[in-house]
């Protein structure tokens, strides 16, 4: 098992995480109610903005690293393998749904196309990602619980 590879994808993810729960957490302080008020107030701004920004880079983690790295530490033959196969395999093993990995996947793809003419669709984007960060974190959390329990360690 290539020992480094997990704990430093796992060290990446958790940095990620850390930040995205202390986001999650500020938001929750905030009573928004459209776009233009949200956009109106610099440090809910802020906060949003880590918050995306945090969604994103726990994804890429996850994805560019723990994702091989778990399979590495399984002793996986996954090289060969393309990301929906090792996506697969994982689930399989109970470390992520494949539907929701997908779908953040497709609401963060969401949210890099502009709307300036549509303010609701803008808002609904955001909405989303904050529904869908706060999932992933939860969805993390449950992957570092099994390595924990797998590797014991970490």
């Amino acid at each position: 098992m290539n020992d480094n590879k997990l704990k430093t994808a796992v060290w990446e993810a958790d940095r990620h995480l850390s930040v995205l729960e202390s986001a999650l957490a500020d938001w929750q302080n905030f009573k928004v109610v459209d776009l233009a008020g949200l956009e109106k107030d610099p440090n809910q701004l802020r906060i949003l903005d880590q918050l995306l920004f945090r969604f994103s880079k726990l994804q890429d983690a996850i994805g560019q690293r723990l994702v091989p790295a778990t399979l590495s530490a399984l002793f996986e033959i996954y090289e060969d393998w393309g990301m929906i196969d090792c996506l697969n395999r994982l689930e399989k093993l109970g470390y992520l749904d494949v539907n929701n990995w997908f779908r953040w996947r497709e609401i963060r793809n969401r949210l890099s196309h502009e709307y300036p003419d549509n303010e609701a669709v803008r808002f609904a984007a955001i909405l989303a990602a904050i529904t869908a960060a706060a999932e992933l974190a939860e969805g993390y959390q449950h992957w570092r619980a099994m390595l924990i329990k797998e590797f014991n360690y970490l």
